[in-house]
Order: C-alpha cells, then sequence, then structure tokens
C-alpha cells in the first residue's frame, strides 16, 4: 500500500501481488490477480491500529483472489484501458464470487462499461477458503474465536482496498465503484464508513442493511416475514401444508437418515425454507416436497433425502454459520473502542447471543410441532452445531462468538449520515431476509441514497431478473452524475 493510506502500518506485513493467468476467449479477456495481505489489517478499521498490531495473528497473511473480465470489443463506446473499475461483493457471508464460465447477465452488462472485478471474500473461493479443518487448526476454541474474528466486514473491506490501490495504481483516479447484493450491500456501508474516498458510486441490491435496529428485532422482523411467505406459499400450494407437517410429524416418530450418516430431525427439516427466499424457487419446495413419501408412506425416499442433505449442510461453507448472526454485531457491548474517538454505543451492540434461537423461542408458531409448520430462513441455531458433522468441531468456538462482548465497529454511522457517494439500491417489499421496513429506515439515515423499490421480486431478484434491476439502478445513477 502507498503511503498515507489508512491502512499503512510499517510493521505489519505488506501488500504482495502476482498477476495470474490471463485468458482471451469469445470477446472477453478473464485476469486472475493474487494479493497476500495482513492478516489483521482490517482491525485498524474496526478497532484502531493497536488492535491489529497487538494481534496474535500481527505477523500473518492470507491470500485474496479476484478476477477481473474486461469486453474487448472494439466498437463499445469506451475503450477498454479507460473503462472504470467496479467490484462485485458477493452475498453471505461465506460465498465466493461467481465463476466466469459463459458470461452472460449481469457480468456481460456490466462489463461493457466497466472492468468488473470478482472479489472473492477473505475465506472464500480461492482466497484462503476456510474449512472446519482449518479454523480448528490455528489453536483452542478461543484462538479460533480471535481469529475468526479476522473475516468480517472490516477486513473485506481492507482486502478490497489493497486490491484496487494496486489495479488503480496508474489511474489519475483512483476511484472504483462498487455493486453489492444480499451481504454485499452490507459491505458497502462498512466501505462507506471506512474508505468512502475510495468510491465513485455503488450499487445495492437486497442488501440495506438493518444498521439502525438491534438485532433481536431484525429476527422479530425476519420471523414476521417467513410466516408471511410460508402462508402465501401454502395459499398457491395448499396440499403442501398437510404434507410438510406430516413429514415433521413423520420425522418425529421415525428414524430417517441423510446421506451424511446423521438422523434427519424435524427442525433441521424447517430449514426447507430457504427455498422460499426466491422468486421462483418456491415451485423447487413444491417439487421438493411432493417427492417426499415417492417409494411408499412408511418411509421418506431416498431422493428427498438427497436433496434434503444438500440443502442443510455447511461443509463447503461453516463461514456462514459461524459469522452470519456477527454481521449485526455492530461494536463493543459497552461502546468503548480505545484508540478510536467518537464511536459510542451503536444500535445493535455485541453478544448476538445466539438471537435468532431467542426470538424464535418466543414464537410459538415456529416450533417443529406446530399445528401448521412453519419453515425458517435465514436462522442460525445452536443445535446446527450438534446435528451438522460439519459444524460439531466448531461447537465450542460458535459458542464464543455468540457471547463475544467486544466485537469492532462495522459501520461508522455519523459518517454514513453525511455521505456524498452517490448510492443506488434496489430493495424489495417483502422481502424474508433483508427486512423492507429496516431497508427504508437505512436508506433515509445515509446520505445521498436513492432506492427503487419493487413488490415483484425477492431476496433473488438480482439473480433472477438482474437486468431490469440494473437498469433501473443505472438510470438513477445517470441522473446522479449529469446533476
Amino acid at each position: 500500500m502507498k503511503e498515507g493510506s489508512p491502512l499503512t502500518v510499517s510493521s505489519l506485513p505488506k501488500v504482495e501481488y502476482r498477476k495470474g493467468s490471463v485468458v482471451k476467449h469469445d470477446g472477453y479477456e478473464i485476469t486472475d490477480h493474487w494479493f497476500q495481505v495482513p492478516l489483521t489489517h482490517g482491525l485498524i478499521f474496526s478497532k484502531g491500529k493497536d488492535a491489529a498490531l497487538s494481534s496474535r495473528f500481527a505477523d500473518q497473511t492470507i491470500t485474496v483472489f479476484a478476477r477481473e473480465v474486461v469486453n474487448t470489443n472494439e466498437t463499445l463506446t469506451v475503450s477498454a484501458d479507460k473503462r472504470p473499475y467496479i467490484v462485485y461483493l458477493q452475498g453471505g457471508p461465506g460465498f465466493g464470487s461467481p465463476k466466469t464460465g459463459s458470461i452472460g447477465g449481469w457480468i456481460a452488462e456490466l462489463a461493457k462499461t466497466h472492468r468488473v472485478i470478482l472479489l472473492d471474500q477473505r475465506g472464500t473461493g480461492m482466497s484462503s477458503p476456510l474449512s472446519a479443518r482449518n479454523i480448528t487448526a490455528v489453536g483452542d476454541a478461543q484462538v479460533q474465536a480471535e481469529y475468526t474474528e479476522l473475516f468480517r466486514a472490516d477486513s473485506i473491506i481492507a482486502d478490497a482496498e489493497a486490491v484496487r490501490e494496486v489495479l488503480l495504481a496508474d489511474r489519475a483516479d483512483k476511484r472504483w465503484s462498487t455493486i453489492g447484493q444480499s451481504f454485499g450491500g452490507f459491505l458497502t456501508l462498512s466501505y462507506l464508513s471506512f474508505a468512502p474516498q475510495s468510491l465513485r458510486d455503488c450499487r445495492i441490491t437486497a442488501g440495506l442493511a438493518p444498521i439502525r435496529t438491534s438485532v433481536d428485532n431484525v429476527y422479530q422482523h425476519t420471523f414476521d416475514r417467513m410466516k408471511e411467505r410460508v402462508e402465501e406459499y401454502y395459499s398457491w400450494f395448499p396440499e403442501d401444508a398437510e404434507l410438510a407437517t406430516r413429514i415433521a410429524e413423520h420425522l418425529r416418530t421415525h428414524k430417517e437418515y441423510l446421506p451424511t450418516g446423521e438422523r434427519l430431525t424435524d427442525h433441521r427439516f424447517q430449514m426447507a425454507g430457504h427455498f422460499l427466499g426466491g422468486r421462483w424457487r418456491e415451485r423447487g419446495l413444491h417439487y421438493f416436497l411432493e417427492t417426499a413419501f415417492a417409494e411408499g408412506n412408511d418411509h421418506l425416499s431416498d431422493q428427498f433425502l438427497t436433496a434434503m442433505g444438500a440443502e442443510v449442510t455447511f461443509q463447503a461453507n461453516p463461514l456462514y454459520a459461524l459469522m452470519h448472526e456477527t454481521i449485526y454485531a455492530d461494536g463493543p457491548s459497552d461502546g468503548v473502542l480505545p484508540g478510536i474517538p467518537g464511536y459510542t454505543i451503536s444500535p445493535s451492540p455485541a453478544p448476538t447471543n445466539w438471537s435468532a434461537a431467542r426470538v424464535a423461542a418466543s414464537r410459538p408458531e415456529f416450533a417443529p410441532d406446530a399445528d401448521r409448520l412453519l419453515f425458517t430462513g435465514e436462522h442460525i441455531f445452536p443445535w446446527y452445531y450438534e446435528e451438522d458433522p460439519s459444524l460439531r468441531p466448531l461447537a465450542e468456538v460458535a459458542n464464543l462468538l455468540a457471547e463475544k462482548k467486544d466485537w469492532g465497529r462495522l459501520y461508522d454511522h455519523a459518517q454514513l449520515h453525511k455521505n456524498e457517494v452517490p448510492v443506488v439500491a434496489a430493495a424489495y417489499n417483502p422481502d424474508v431476509y433483508v427486512d423492507f421496513e429496516h431497508s427504508m429506515e437505512t436508506a433515509r439515515w445515509v446520505g445521498n441514497t436513492q432506492v427503487w423499490t419493487s413488490k415483484t421480486h425477492h431476496h433473488d431478484g438480482f439473480g433472477s431478473d438482474s437486468l431490469t434491476i440494473l437498469g433501473h439502478l443505472k438510470n438513477m445513477l445517470a441522473e446522479v452524475h449529469n446533476q
């Protein structure tokens, strides 16, 4: 990093860069970029330089991978070497950026006007991906907790800054744009908090994070939205209400086993509600449920159990389970951050203390033995760590993270309120994962923010109808830039 950067701390390891393969195919140039970055540099943003330097991991680095997609069509209005950069911030946490096989959809659309950077956030994809194996290898549960703290938004933004400073080193304007889906929108708000000077403009889809409320209130709203969504689903497929309840009852009275060897429980079956987060996936839930007793009424079919096993395992992305509630832990319980003046207690201070489980316990309609089964959504429960073999080694660290009181800040609320970087966002009403009411509250708080709303899209709108959504965001930005 150049001298003068907010992340320049001489005693931390230096950023190292290596250009990887370059593939020219089908009108595109695709370049792999590899970086070695300080493991702890994100703490500079959230807790201060002293925290970054005093960490037991201060001398370590981590690999960060980014793939660049450039449209080489010479008829485009702006030549490739003059196009601005835009970085994609993936949803999650715990998921890598999409891979570029046949380039189409939103990547192709953005590549007409930008150089597109597909960033694998640390711990995902090709960026030192985390597994239960390498998490537990760092030490005991307390050490694991200190280690996983380094995979939150503050660190991801610090990594993005390292990538930006290398790739845009020869540009007169060293700002780039961002586009963030879901958790990527949360990251965008952290970016606007910590390094707004690096951003030209920001696009957010289904990711105006609920930053002005508490974690418990977040889950009260998402359980409300999930109940409404399930009832809507049952209105389309009335027979599935009885079928889902029947499956849950069957699982309480019969032993059924997933391909990974563990018994499938009724409350784990409720995780099939993941299907309802999307515009078209509800049909997938119907087709999934209808196979349950396809082999006979006395046992669940192999095709059902195989599909269920794929739906409920966290083996490929334990980071999602470990860190999901931590994305709402905006600062320490006492609001005190040594070395960072002006930070007061946030609307959602630590600890999270298994918020989703606590809220669910107050909602008897979500009990798996309720008369009418309701599915759950993006909710993480402590029993996951008992029943999912891939998560069992992480049970102790998961409890420590839930009880953790000294998280760093995710957002600078004062900076966001006076924000001048153009932000355009798509928000959907309803959205079972990022509540619409909370999103609009955030939009009213964050300066220079415009929102396009839709009642026909759901949380996966960017995946199911990306060009429509991009078109709306593009038009809003054009108005801003032409003012």
